[in-house]
């Protein structure tokens, strides 16, 4: 990512800490059981402890902070990124309420007593707050870690209450400059969560690649978000957006044909017929629908080299030359040929470059003519196979591999790369017609997500009739922003007695109702651990201690019995088989705690006391743009009253009920 630690021979920043050694984990393990820790606890509050006893420790204070470093590589150089996990208490809290929650769909949620800021920072913010000095860091001051959690653009920024419940705020990839792909982010940030034992995981997703909203991209394509991939679905949409609607419109879009398509648009550009007839004519399979293009288009993206990935103008032809060297195309073909073949007999694994040479010297005797070859070869796709080269980190020599991707790029057999020079990296097999590059697809991708799936507006006739409906269901796959995992850890455990660490303790799920103003509140299970002998006041106090700890709310409270229905319960072993439906305690958290609480909720509901009646049906607050009207006070998005994005609020608003009856009122004397 942007903020990696380069170290070579004379340099290694990890053993030169001023604070002290610090050990280093893999990236790609990290988060798993037993890397670094062993989160085998049922709680997501002892699994973190768990966690960050194998931190370092980087300040204290009002918030503590604790780093990891992670090796993304060892070779051939050393490779590492930091990652920081910053505790922030309620003191620290800027607001007690939660907007992230209020837009994901937990506005309900208690409010908890701990943040924690999972960190991984961008080039930028690390060059902000790791000062380098001769091949060590110090950390700052520790006034200085809110300024961290709140800055923007970091590689990875996820938030988790302790609770469990938890937002990804942040993740940026190659497309930011970084070594680290999105979906090594995203693995590492799911490692966690899943070790953790998280409850539920939202985000507020704003991906995009080369000007294309993914939400969209992906949605068109497989039905599902980019992070759909790692179990996020539909949470909450903006201006009025509902699951139906959602579920509706990726329906309606998808399963558009593509005959009829290319029948309206014909009529519109030349174009665009004549590259969904290039790209029918590359997949093996028919292109039915919208879906199939993209979907197809964005596998074939993913399978081509990534030093084919060149800007060409759309349909050109490269020729590629051999005047910059001393041998004939026939030549070359035929030593192409050769080491072909030489690499179709080790079946398609991996030999150093001295093998692959040696082969081929019993068909060709120029030596230098296969050494141009070789380094010319690497990475470039050959009629129906893929000449892969590497660096073997072990044995530091050079490999070659043949990788078939015939079932991407169907092609006649006699179709060869040529070589205009050692320099030719990057060029591909141009012979045929059926050719294509890594970035030529991009451009592709991004002209029909253009032309089809946006630029509907002002199209008349029946064209304009089929790209309108298109448009204006993909405005409401993008309007769809909110997602949400949910980790269901504790409907998979399979034990009804749950033996923790020791035969001699169970963990029982419970909970604590109580009242608060004719109201009552029951915050999520959590699970507590008590021995097999306690009694029942030693099973209540622990559970004080847990949901004090947890919750503000809940600092004072005091367990006083078991709920209605549960008051038979008398041994701990009774409890814990009750785990499926889960334990209910009543609490009692006072009455100054109770004020404390309804002031709280009574200044955050004035804070959002918005009448909220927009025309796309939205009635609460979804983190868009509002405007309010002067005269009746209610609120509507921006959009909906259509100021434009671009366009500064009005000063002085009135809604279209509040204009309309004034107009009458111009008349009177």
């Amino acid at each position: 990512m942007a903020n990696l630690i380069r170290t070579d021979h004379h340099q290694h920043i990890p053993k030169k800490r001023k604070r002290g050694e610090s050990r280093v984990f893999r990236l790609k393990t990290f988060g798993e059981s037993g890397h670094p820790a062993e989160l085998n606890e049922l709680s997501f509050r002892d699994n973190l402890a768990k966690l960050l006893e194998f931190g370092h420790f980087e300040s204290s204070g009002l918030m503590g902070s604790w780093s990891f470093q992670l090796e993304i590589q060892r070779h051939p150089n050393p490779l590492y990124v930091l990652l920081f996990v910053v505790e922030e208490p309620i003191e620290a809290y800027l607001n007690l309420r939660c907007n992230h929650c209020q837009y994901v769909g937990w506005g309900n949620q208690m409010i908890c007593n701990k943040k924690y800021h999972f960190v991984i920072p961008s080039k930028e913010t690390m060059s902000a707050f790791l000062k380098l000095e001769g091949g060590g860091y110090t950390f700052p001051e520790k006034e200085s870690l809110s300024h961290l959690v709140e800055l923007q653009g970091h590689v990875l920024h996820g938030l988790f209450h302790s609770n469990g419940f938890g937002h990804l705020l942040s993740v940026n990839g190659i497309e930011t400059g970084s070594d680290l792909t999105g979906h090594q982010v995203m693995d590492l940030w799911d490692r966690l969560c899943t070790g953790l034992k998280a409850r539920k995981i939202g985000l507020n997703d704003a991906s995009n690649k080369k000007g294309m909203e993914l939400r969209l991209l992906h949605g068109v394509a497989k039905g599902e978000p980019w992070f759909g991939r790692w179990g996020y679905r539909f949470g909450s949409g903006t201006y009025g957006v509902t699951q139906k609607i959602y579920e509706k419109a990726l329906e309606s879009v998808r399963n558009i044909p593509l005959c009829l398509l290319n029948h309206h648009l014909t009529s519109l550009n030349r174009e665009t017929p004549i590259l969904l007839s290039k790209y029918q004519s590359f997949s093996t399979e028919p292109l039915i629908t919208l879906s199939d293009l993209f979907r197809f288009m964005l596998h074939l993206h993913s399978r081509l080299p990534r030093d084919n990935y060149m800007n060409n103008s759309r349909n050109q032809i490269i020729s590629i030359d051999s005047t910059n060297c001393r041998w004939s195309q026939k030549r070359i073909q035929m030593a192409i040929k050769v080491v072909i073949e030489s690499l179709k007999r080790v079946e398609y694994r991996w030999i150093s470059r001295q093998e692959v040479r040696d082969a081929a010297r019993n068909y060709i005797g120029d030596t230098g003519l296969l050494d141009f070859v070789l380094k010319s070869l690497g990475n470039q796709v050959v009629g129906n196979y893929l000449v892969r080269r590497s660096l073997n980190p072990v044995k530091k020599v050079l490999e070659y591999c043949l990788e078939d991707i015939s079932n991407l790029l169907p092609s006649s057999n006699n179709e060869l790369i040529t070589l205009q020079n050692q320099n030719s990296m990057g060029k591909m097999a141009t012979n045929g017609h059926n050719k294509i590059t890594r970035g030529q697809v991009m451009k592709d991708m991004f002209y029909f997500y253009k032309h089809i799936l946006m630029d509907y507006k002002g199209v008349l006739g029946p064209t304009g009739g089929i790209l309108n409906q298109i448009g204006m269901a993909s405005r409401a796959i993008l309007d769809a922003k909110y997602f949400i995992k949910e980790y269901h850890y504790i409907r998979d455990t399979s034990a009804k007695t749950l033996h923790l660490d020791r035969g001699d303790k169970l963990g029982i799920f419970c909970t604590i109702a109580w009242k608060c103003h004719h109201h009552i509140k029951i915050p999520p299970q959590e699970c507590i651990v008590v021995k097999k002998d306690a009694t029942l006041s030693e099973v209540y106090g622990e559970a004080e201690r847990v949901f004090r700890e947890t919750y503000w709310e809940l600092r004072d409270v005091v367990v006083e019995s078991l709920a209605d229905g549960q008051r038979e319960i008398t041994r701990v072993d009774e409890m814990a088989m009750n785990w499926n439906k889960g334990l209910v305690l009543e609490g009692n958290v006072g009455m100054m705690m109770n004020i404390e609480v309804m002031k709280c909720y009574e200044d955050g509901d004035k804070k959002n006391d918005k009448r909220i009646e927009c025309e796309c049906g939205a009635k609460e607050e979804d983190g868009e743009r509002m405007v309010c009207c002067d005269i009746c006070e209610v609120w509507q998005h921006t959009r909906c009253v259509g100021v434009q994005h671009n366009e500064e609020v009005p000063r002085i608003f009135l809604c279209q009920s509040c204009d309309q009856h004034l107009i009458p009122l111009s008349f009177l004397p």
